[in-house]
């Protein structure tokens, strides 16, 4: 089996030519029974009460990554010494602190992305900025920003930029649609669903494997760690790997987003 950062960098070559960097994922058809897709972790998700939108952004960037947190795949910034890439990053927190959709559609590439389809472009990532907060997840792209943002930030075998950091990482031998990444320190595995169900581990930003798919509107998952052990986590805790990932590539000698997609 190939290990899951790999194979998200094969889909991501297939998918997305036109890009120096690429990333992976398994070609098995998803669980029937979940969705592969978790809700996000709202406490990461959202800017703590600051005075300027400067300070709002740097929560967004610096809020999981300062300091280290325990844990293989804890967020991380590997980018802030590559050149213009922390201005870039700086911009973009702060577009999405203000909610302002022009202002992250300006960072965008043209032919940004958006999907391993035809529903591409810069028009249509606006139009994701703009959608109401009830719309679904797949069409509300500030939202998915906001949740992206505070997992950090690697540099690509081509030297872009790719966001959360965890994804261009080699995750060893995983099936990337059963994988969930654990986000939190010291998250109690127990041996049932129910919340005073006994704790068997505490998990840190470590990845697990669903047993039996995907169930959002459950509190609580059955997973599966990498040495065996099952257990329940908090449906809140867990991110796909396959989730939405933001690439970005310089263009014109500009940082832009050439890609935010999700899936394979």
């Amino acid at each position: 089996m190939i290990g899951v950062s790999k194979r998200m960098r094969k889909v991501l070559c297939g998918g997305l030519l036109f890009l120096a960097a690429c990333g992976s994922a398994s070609d098995k058809a998803p669980a029937a029974q979940g969705t592969g897709k978790a809700p996000h972790v709202a406490a990461s998700a959202s800017p703590a009460p600051a005075t300027s939108g400067a300070q709002q952004a740097r929560h967004l960037l610096d809020s999981l990554v300062t300091p280290r947190q325990a844990g293989r795949f804890a967020p991380r910034d590997d980018c802030g010494k590559v050149p213009g890439a922390a201005a870039f990053r700086q911009r973009l927190a702060e577009a999405v602190a203000h909610r302002d959709a022009v202002a992250i559609a300006a960072l965008a590439d043209p032919a940004i992305r958006l999907s391993f389809g035809d529903d591409n472009g810069r028009d249509r990532f606006l139009q994701k900025l703009q959608a109401p907060d009830g719309n679904a997840p797949e069409d509300n792209a500030m939202r998915e920003l906001a949740a992206l943002l505070p997992l950090g930030c690697a540099i690509d075998e081509a030297g872009g930029l790719t966001m959360p950091w965890f994804f261009a990482q080699d995750m060893g031998e995983i099936d990337a649609y059963d994988a969930m990444l654990v986000q939190g320190v010291g998250v109690p595995l127990r041996a049932g669903p129910e919340p005073g169900a006994p704790v068997s581990r505490r998990l840190s930003w470590d990845v697990v494997s669903l047993v039996a798919g995907l169930y959002p509107d459950q509190p609580a998952q059955r997973v599966r760690t990498a040495d065996g052990v099952v257990g329940y986590l908090p449906t809140q805790s867990l991110r796909s790997l396959l989730d939405y990932r933001l690439l970005a590539t310089r263009v014109g000698g500009e940082w832009r987003i050439t890609a935010f997609v999700a899936g394979d």
